[in-house]
């Protein structure tokens, strides 16, 4: 008996194995032309098995240095579901309807989903949703230059780094490291996230860091326009 319940608690305790769709896309940023309209995605599906995909798009801005998508009619995904069979390749168009020119530079999120198939649910295993979230971005200005300046913010009792975007463009910011003195009090790497034209990104610091306040605190990243590395203690406030 004791040996048929110990069996039974491991039984339980077995983790479900999880399993995710293959769902490759191309390319991972849509920056079209400025003045263009229309664009597109490349989806590729690696599986053995087909498999179905939703195709939004979101608009995409920064609410207290936060991302906040909501829903558009402005740019448009075709088709919206479609079938991906296995290995093979299909064109999403990415199309910009307002009538409106852009103001600036409009920036969106196209979200694709895979639409999981109850009739593949198996006792034991979990199949995760896929979502990809890729960029894009619509404008008809000629040139755009970010101009971004940085600042630690202090509110209580949490310390966040700051990014305002006064410029035309985004920055796309990675390999984020923050010192202070000697000090390194905050790094990360790979993509850190994006300040919008227009916009603000914040980035928290792990609580209970501490940032001197006569401290050089100094920034080191990778833009998509090259390495940054600015002293925070001389950067202008705006």
């Amino acid at each position: 008996m004791r040996r048929a319940v110990a069996a039974a608690a491991m039984l339980l305790t077995v983790p479900a194995i999880g399993r995710a769709s293959d769902i490759r896309v191309a390319p991972v940023a849509i920056d079209p032309l400025p003045g263009a309209r229309t664009t597109a995605l490349t989806l590729s599906n690696a599986e053995q098995r087909p498999v179905r995909v939703q195709v939004r798009v979101m608009r995409w801005t920064s609410r207290n240095g936060a991302d906040v998508l909501t829903p558009t009619s402005d740019v448009v995904a075709s088709p919206p579901f479609s079938t991906l069979a296995p290995q093979q390749q299909y064109l999403i168009r990415v199309v910009r309807t307002a009538k409106a020119p852009p103001v600036g530079e409009e920036a969106y999120r196209v979200l694709i989903d895979e639409v999981p198939d109850p009739g593949r649910a198996q006792p034991g295993t979990v199949d995760l949703v896929v979502r990809q979230s890729i960029p894009a971005f619509f404008s008809d200005i000629p040139r755009r230059m970010p101009d971004v300046s940085w600042r630690i913010e202090r509110s209580g009792g949490a310390t966040a780094l700051v990014g305002r975007n006064t410029g035309n463009r985004r920055l796309r910011l990675a390999d984020l490291q923050l010192i202070a003195g000697s000090q390194q009090i905050l790094a990360r790497a790979g993509l850190v996230g994006y300040v919008l034209a227009g916009s603000e990104l914040r980035i928290p610091l792990n609580p209970g860091t501490s940032v001197p306040n006569d401290a050089d605190v100094r920034m080191r990243a990778v833009s998509d326009g090259g390495p940054i590395e600015v002293s925070l203690a001389s950067q202008p406030r705006r």
